[in-house]
């Protein structure tokens, strides 16, 4: 894959970085006042852009919704051209994303949002604390600050997570070993992506409001890690297995990863932290009928790989046009899994803060949740929806010869508790937004 120029100081960072040494994440909604006062607020806003600075200090991004550019003057001829499930938003679309809005807890319609990340928890409430003051003097409604647990490269139910990322040019030379190179106009606006297209991109005048920005999908996500792993372990002594080994066994046939991060497709028996972290597989290739990683599988069916349909090389020409870029945090206190089996996980609030990048939300996140992760015919299955994101209440097939193992239906162990869609406009496109 040829270098793409990337004009990184244009960037806002979170793109391209995950800030894994900013150990603490905090979030803020709010509903913007109309008028110079939110663009004077804007304008106030340090927002970190992608290039190194040689800064460890805290970093901001900010990203609107619709209302939320209308909010800061953006006209509405360029709000026209926004896609249409920015303009819809997140709750009018809950239908194709099998979301429930009765389960809601965030609000419905937010104006902006703001990521703030630091190296130490002190100093993100000192951040967001300036931020809230400085938002509330313009004038805006702030919604209750939404902190993330310190970072962890390990999600709650107690696997390793952020293992299959894409890599786009423009600040490293080659992809690191988790990452799979796809054309950077997948991610960022203003560049050529899988189809051989600049991607749609709002225009103000004769200014590419879109260059070097991208569109954010931001959800939050309550895990039930005790009823998660109290279920696998009864399934496991219905089958005559070990109730622990049972256990792990079964939830890294639903995971489709170990919880080392050791990709089941590689080691399919049991866990081998050698391979944790492992990326460099295929699926038609090493297991076609799916009798190592079962087709149900949630990192199976996030990204099929050469197993989608057809051909291998169609296959992943099609998965590249449906990626998306991963920059979650989990929030509320761990569990451990010995904890979880043994029914003593706490009851404590705990999940997922999904954050996902990519030039098209439809294309993208809309299509992995409505097409791979929630379709109950996915590959050719019948009856059953993602194991782990799913709406629960479906079966789950483990293929096997002689005979397959199906499992009775989990209950559901991931709850959407609310989001919304932005966009993640570059910092020039910030300057022509709120021009000093």
């Amino acid at each position: 894959m040829a270098a793409e120029v990337v004009n990184l100081a244009d960037v806002q960072g979170i793109v391209y970085k995950g800030y894994r040494r900013h150990e603490y994440a905090g979030y803020m909604f709010a509903q913007l006042a109309q008028g110079e006062a939110s663009k004077a607020w804007l304008r106030s806003v340090p927002i970190a852009s992608a290039a190194h600075d040689g800064s460890l200090g805290p970093k901001i991004h900010v990203a609107f919704a619709r209302n939320g550019l209308a909010a800061v003057g953006v006209p509405e001829e360029v709000l026209e051209n926004l896609p249409q499930e920015l303009s819809e938003g997140m709750a009018a679309r809950a239908a194709k994303l099998g979301d429930n809005p009765d389960t809601w807890a965030l609000p419905e319609c937010p104006d902006v949002l703001l990521l703030i990340y630091a190296q130490h928890p002190d100093e993100l409430a000192t951040v967001m604390k300036q931020q809230r003051d400085a938002l509330v003097a313009a004038g805006a409604v702030v919604h209750p600050d939404e902190l993330a647990w310190k970072f962890e490269e390990r999600e709650h139910f107690g696997f390793a997570d952020g293992l299959s990322q894409p890599f786009i040019a423009g600040m490293h030379e080659t992809p690191r070993g988790h990452e799979h190179p796809i054309k950077t106009g997948e991610i960022l606006l203003g560049y050529e992506n899988e189809y051989g297209k600049l991607p749609a991109s709002p225009t103000w005048g004769d200014f590419d409001l879109g260059a070097n920005g991208t569109y954010l999908v931001f959800r939050k996500l309550a895990q039930d890690v005790g009823g998660f792993w109290q279920h696998l372990a009864a399934q496991a002594q219905a089958l005559g297995l070990e109730r622990t080994e049972g256990a792990h066994w079964l939830a890294a046939k639903i995971v489709g990863r170990w919880p080392s991060g050791a990709p089941v497709v590689m080691t399919p028996d049991r866990d081998d932290p050698e391979l944790a972290g492992a990326n460099n597989y295929l699926y038609l290739e090493d297991d076609p009928d799916g009798l190592r990683c079962p087709i149900a599988s949630h990192v199976r069916r996030a990204n099929p790989r050469d197993a989608r349909d057809g051909d291998a090389k169609t296959s992943l020409k099609v998965v590249n046009r449906h990626r998306i870029l991963r920059r979650g945090r989990k929030y509320g206190p761990p569990a451990s899994i010995h904890d979880a089996l043994h029914g003593r996980a706490s009851n404590d609030p705990r999940g997922l803060y999904f954050i996902g990048l990519g030039a098209s939300i439809a294309r993208s996140f809309e299509f992995i949740q409505q097409s791979w992760l929630i379709n109950p015919g996915f590959h050719g299955l019948d009856g059953e929806s993602d194991p782990i994101v799913g709406p629960g209440g479906c079966p789950f097939t483990i293929p096997a010869e002689p005979y397959r193992l199906r499992l009775p239906p989990m209950p559901p162990i991931v709850t959407m508790l609310g989001g919304g869609y932005f966009f993640l406009p570059s910092l020039s496109a910030i300057a022509r937004i709120a021009p000093t």
